[in-house]
């Protein structure tokens, strides 16, 4: 593991020998003197200390593999009648708009990192006959909430009305965040599971929390 600094009261953490959301979690359990908060990517860690207190020698005597913080596996009901690109990503993909809803939902899926706005989680990976739809040429100004996307080998939710350039599949009824109750209940490491469900389900389900 590497260590580089990112400021005066921040680290990167580089060339990690497990999982990024492992050594996160493995620091923040640790309750380091001076740590403000370890942020997992898809392959660093984003360290936040107070450098008056914080050592950084007191890292080197974690074990990161094997972490102890619980996961959870989130089931997240999805209405794909309502992807505006769903049709087109299936035509670019040479698929049915069928076959795009099946691959979708027949995959487990890894928070690897939360960020973009608050909430929201990048998920991975796509199976292989999903992966390479690109990002739009141009953004959609706003993108409702609930919105799942895909692009590249990812997928997400945009929990909240954001611009994005994601291709949108489908929309989940769901709310995921709730900024003023700091209701955030998707955390880097959990899975995610996505199961189709019709419109009129779609609409008993609106606002319900994950």
């Amino acid at each position: 593991m590497k260590a580089e600094p990112l400021g005066d009261s921040a680290l990167i953490l580089r060339d990690l020998d497990c999982p990024a959301y492992e050594v996160a979690d493995a620091i923040q359990m640790a309750s380091l003197p001076g740590l403000l908060e370890a942020v997992a990517s898809y392959e660093s860690v984003g360290l936040y200390f107070d450098p008056a207190v914080f050592a950084i020698e007191t890292l080197w005597s974690l074990d990161f593999a094997g972490s102890k913080q619980q996961h959870f596996v989130h089931t997240i009901p999805v209405c794909y009648e309502l992807g505006d690109d769903l049709q087109e990503v299936a035509t670019t993909l040479g698929l049915t708009a069928d076959d795009v809803i099946g691959l979708h939902a027949s995959t487990s899926y890894r928070c690897f990192a939360v960020g973009f706005c608050p909430g929201f989680a990048y998920l991975g990976y796509l199976p292989d006959k999903l992966v390479g739809i690109a990002r739009r040429p141009t953004p959609r100004v706003r993108v409702p909430p609930g919105s799942v996307a895909i692009t590249g080998r990812q997928t997400g939710v945009y929990p909240l009305e954001r611009p994005g350039g994601w291709a949108i599949i489908g929309r989940t009824p769901f709310c995921l965040v709730d900024v003023e109750s700091a209701y955030f209940p998707i955390k880097a490491g959990d899975e995610l599971r996505f199961v189709p469900i019709k419109l009129n389900e779609f609409e008993s389900l609106k606002g319900m929390r994950l």
